[in-house]
């Protein structure tokens, strides 16, 4: 049965991988982030992504990912990427060149 695209929010078609909404933080020295409810910090992309970093199995990892809205709640989602941290800091070795081509567009 297919979803009615007025009430999805995100194009992601996955269900809730936590089912607590994130918090604001008291933000210190002006910081752009946000404290989740697992206490976690996390930076808002755009209304539906966030980048956050996580520790699994002993190992640090950049976390972005997609979020979407149900009942008033946000909550992650299952489209998203994490990096280690060798892959971040290959990802922004790659930014100022990345951001040369996307002048010529």
């Amino acid at each position: 049965m297919p979803k009615n695209k007025k009430d999805d929010t995100s194009d992601s078609d996955s269900g809730p991988d936590d089912c607590t909404p994130a918090k604001k933080s008291k933000a210190v020295g002006g910081s752009s982030s946000t404290t989740n409810a697992k206490g976690e910090e996390e930076w808002q992309l755009d209304r539906n992504r966030k980048i956050s970093i996580n520790e699994f199995k002993n190992k640090l990892y950049v976390n972005i990912r997609e979020y979407y809205e149900k009942d008033g709640k946000t909550l992650p989602g299952k489209k998203g990427i994490s990096l280690t941290v060798p892959e971040w800091k290959k990802l922004l070795e790659y930014a100022d060149e990345i951001n040369e081509k996307l002048k010529k567009f």
